[in-house]
């Protein structure tokens, strides 16, 4: 398929090329310019043609970034170099539309009549759950899963009825973002009835040559942490049935 678009989202996987999409690796390789997340690796950005053009434009936890004024520069960048006839690639982590701002960024070049298409990446949900064989959904069992931020907002966490609820029909739940505030979150859930004893893995660095899963329950996360420091990024994937196969 040949490529028209002057602008590609492109989610990157949770950071292997090999488990980037063909259509990814075909952008990233036409891209002249491209305008990256804080990836995992520079393994990825490699693959892109000595003269591309790579542009710093991630978020690294409580970097002191003004959010707003971070989006809208990425904005104006992605409007100013598909006008001056550049094919440019906004290279994201995982899924451009899970947690990852894709949306707003289509918005934008929607709305400003620009060329632009999408392109799925693997999410790290999904990575983190299949690299270590945990079933995600299990016939006759669950037939759901949930992707959860795990920032807190004005002192609590957003739905988190809706959480323990999903946790008690024992479908699992992946939670982003959660590693720091993961200590409060199993209190509020654990307030809402959700057994201390469901188990609890926390995958770091997902895709990669060094990655490695904790495991631990519910009730025992803020113990356990303070005896374990698992590297970021990683993933939590909570859930009666979220244990290793095999």
């Amino acid at each position: 398929m040949q490529n028209n678009h002057l602008i590609s989202i492109v989610g990157a996987g949770p950071g292997d090329p090999e488990l980037l999409t063909i259509r990814a690796l075909r952008r990233i390789e036409e891209a002249n310019v491209i305008l990256y997340d804080a990836l995992h690796g520079d393994e990825i950005l490699e693959l892109a043609a000595p003269v591309c053009r790579k542009i710093y434009a991630g978020k690294h936890y409580q970097d002191g970034q003004h959010q707003t004024e971070r989006q809208d520069n990425i904005h104006r960048q992605l409007k100013e170099f598909a006008l001056a006839g550049n094919k440019v690639v906004r290279l994201k982590a995982g899924d451009p539309f899970i947690f990852g701002r894709g949306a707003e960024e289509l918005e934008f070049c929607l709305s400003e009549g620009l060329q632009v298409e999408v392109v799925p990446g693997i999410t790290a949900g999904l990575a983190a759950a299949t690299c270590f064989h945990i079933p995600v959904t299990l016939r006759g069992v669950n037939s759901m899963a949930l992707f959860y931020t795990g920032h807190k907002r004005d002192g609590g966490f957003d739905d988190i009825e809706v959480v323990a609820s999903v946790l008690n029909t024992h479908a699992p739940v992946m939670v982003y973002m959660g590693l720091k505030s993961l200590a409060y979150l199993s209190d509020e859930l654990r307030n809402r009835g959700v057994s201390p004893e469901i188990p609890l893995q926390i995958v770091s660095r997902v895709g990669h040559p060094d990655q490695q899963i904790f495991t631990t329950n519910l009730g025992e996360v803020a113990e356990f942490l303070t005896r374990n420091d698992p590297p970021m990024p990683s993933m939590i994937i909570l859930g009666s049935h979220a244990r290793k196969l095999g």
